[in-house]
């Protein structure tokens, strides 16, 4: 699925989505071709959105570490040149209310993708070696306090270790 903007457009796949400048708004307003910038799911940090109305532009930013923020201004006059370059904005115009719902919706597809994403990478291993560390700290503070004798320690330790 994809959604055109002001500056380019939007295409959202499974496990990510790519901001295309491939549209003579992107071409205008990025200087050239700039290609398209792809971003995984589990890396996006937040999603930025307003709602496009007939009054005024809205936009689409996505947030990733490792970039410059930049202020996406948008209003009844326009966007700002600031956010027609950011390279992770895409501004959005609704000539419509269905325009606008169709940007609703389509942000509400984008951010299903980052939970699916999220919760998919929160599997239970690392709970799991978290938990095995907290019961190995037990057991040393045991032996420390002279309740578990060395052997019992070690005995202990490898039936954690293990998953026993």
């Amino acid at each position: 699925m994809e959604f055109k903007g002001l500056n380019g457009k939007i295409k959202v796949s499974d496990n990510h989505l790519v901001i295309s400048r491939a549209t003579f708004g992107g071409f205008m307003s990025q200087g050239g071709s700039s290609g398209e910038r792809m971003y995984f799911y589990k890396d996006i940090d937040g999603i930025e959105y307003k709602r496009p109305t007939l009054m005024a532009n809205g936009y689409i930013k996505v947030i990733v570490s490792g970039t410059t923020e930049t202020n996406a201004k948008v209003g009844i006059f326009g966007s700002s040149f600031d956010s027609m370059k950011d390279q992770n904005t895409v501004a959005l115009r609704a000539f419509s209310s269905k325009e606008g719902d169709e940007a609703d919706k389509f942000y509400s597809l984008i951010m299903d993708k980052i939970s699916q994403a999220k919760n998919q990478n929160s599997s239970a291993q690392p709970q799991a070696t978290f938990s095995k560390m907290d019961e190995l700290k037990k057991l040393g503070d045991l032996k420390i306090a002279g309740i578990l004798t060395e052997e019992e320690f070690q005995k202990e330790k490898e039936r954690i270790l293990n998953g026993n």
